[in-house]
This record gives structure tokens, sequence and C-alpha cells, in this order.
């Protein structure tokens, strides 16, 4: 049985920090705390820290002139778990009617018991060969153009061809980190392999979806996390990684399989080019 439900998301301040081609986004990671929170709401006893197939096909451009923006959310259960959409609507010009636009879906899976690829600790913190160092400002700078709010990769990002290590701040200010943990932590996470994309692959890849993600422990505002990221596979543009988010002392937070980047520009967006170099330069 599937439910439509309308939902309003306040237009926080924070989230203007997160744009893309002159406009705010919504953060793919945002829309997953706001279906996580609607399931909780309506079905209070559904796990929220297995999550499958959760894909983010359209942008959701904000209203910077807006206090709150309605949307909907769509929930359908099935044996495999809960799944849950976010939608919008957009008015057809000339006309009094509307189509609807999704933006996220995610399934909150019933069943605890998946394999995961767990990377041990000191095999993700590990120094690597051909490891380039590029500071955290060069990348907001230069490589991913976000506003205060959505700059937490701090100090260097170590960027080689196994991957990249980044160490995260959880964030600050008005964020919702008791539901799926801080979206600061695995949306800069996100951030490292987008670096990692420019660096090998000569393009700027975005997130369109998360094959699975277990969250073993929610990461939480004004602690720091470190992250490690793979390459899974490379295939015509279309990145693949595998995702371990770590307490500094090595607990593990999140596992993260199958989290998928590409460009969504068409080329409007390019690296510049010392970052394919292994390079980076003072200014």
């Amino acid at each position: 049985m599937k439910r439509r439900l309308t939902v309003l998301l306040p237009v926080d301040p924070y989230l203007l920090d997160h744009h893309f081609e002159g406009k705010a986004v919504l953060p793919a990671v945002e829309s997953l705390i706001l279906l996580a929170r609607i399931v909780r709401k309506h079905n209070p006893g559904a796990g929220l820290g297995h999550q499958t197939d959760a894909l983010f096909p359209r942008l959701l451009v904000i209203d910077q002139e807006a206090e709150v923006m309605d949307l909907q959310v769509q929930l359908e259960e099935s044996p495999a778990g809960i799944k849950a959409s976010l939608w919008s609507s957009m008015k057809i010009r000339n006309s009094a009617m509307s189509r609807r636009l999704e933006h996220a879906s995610v399934t909150f899976a019933h069943d605890d018991s998946f394999t995961q690829k767990v990377k041990p600790f000191h095999e993700a913190v590990a120094p690597a060969d051909g490891c380039i160092n590029i500071p955290c400002a060069v990348i907001y700078r230069e490589l991913i153009s976000f506003g205060p709010s959505y700059q937490n990769i701090t100090g260097d990002l170590a960027v080689y061809a196994d991957g990249a290590l980044a160490c995260i701040a959880g964030g600050a200010g008005n964020v919702d980190d008791t539901i799926l943990g801080s979206p600061f932590v695995l949306d800069a996470a996100m951030h490292a392999a987008c670096v990692w994309g420019q660096r090998f692959v000569g393009i700027v890849p975005f997130p369109t979806g998360i094959g699975r993600r277990i969250i073993h422990k929610i990461t939480k505002k004004d602690k720091t996390y470190l992250a490690r990221v793979a390459p899974a596979r490379v295939d015509a543009g279309e990145l693949f990684f595998d995702v371990w988010i770590f307490e500094p002392d090595g607990v593990l937070c999140e596992t993260i399989t199958g989290l998928h980047m590409r460009d969504i520009t068409q080329g409007r967006m390019s690296p510049p080019g010392w970052v394919g170099e292994g390079t980076w330069r003072r200014s």
C-alpha cells in the first residue's frame, strides 16, 4: 500500500551554502534524513540504520526566499522494508496543471543481517604510495565551491590511486543529528570521492545513488571523524565507491557500499588542470 504525505521542509540558512550552478540545492544526505524522519513518524518501530537502493535522480532547488517548502513523501511497505521517496510539484507553464518530480528515494530495510565489506581501521588510515595532499582551503576554493557550512573536510585530503583519506568535522548549526547522524559527515566523504574523480577520471562527479548504507553508530555535530573512500568500479564516467567512516579511535560509524557518482553537468563543469597533474598551487 502506498501513502502520499505532504511535508514541510524548513529552509534553514545553512542549507543555502550547498549550491550548484548558482542555485541552492538540497544535499542528498539531507533528503535521506527528511525521509527517515517521516518513516519514523508514521512507522515508529521501523529501523533506519540499514538503507538500500538510494537514488537521487533530480536536484531539488531550494527557494531561497521561502521559510518553508511544500514537498511530498510517498511511503510504500514491502517484505524488503519501507521505501520512501521525496517529490515536489512544478506548475506547467501556461497551464493550471502541475507535474510531480522525484528527487530522492531509499528503502529502509527490515533485514539487519547484511554482509558488509569492512576495512580495518589500521588499513584505512595507512599511508599510501603516490599520494598527494590537498589542503582543505584549496579544495573549497578551487574544486568544490560550497559555502562555509559545507566545508567540512579539515586539514589536508590525502588522494591516491586507491582512494582518499579525509579528516572530517561533524559540523555545527541547526542540523538534525539524532535520526541518521550529522549530515555533514557523509556529505564531506562525498566531497573526498568528488576530488578523487577530478584527480583520476577528469570529471566533477556528483552523488546519484547509494547501493547500501549501514549506520553502526550515528555521527554527531561538533565531533571529528575519519573517512576512507575507495573506488570500487569506474565505467565510462560512472564511479562507484566504498566508504568507511570512523571515529578517531577506530570505532566504525558507517559503511557505504556502492556510492554512485557521475558528472551530471554533461561537461559544463571540469576540473582545473593542476589536479590531474597531481599538484596544487598556492595563491
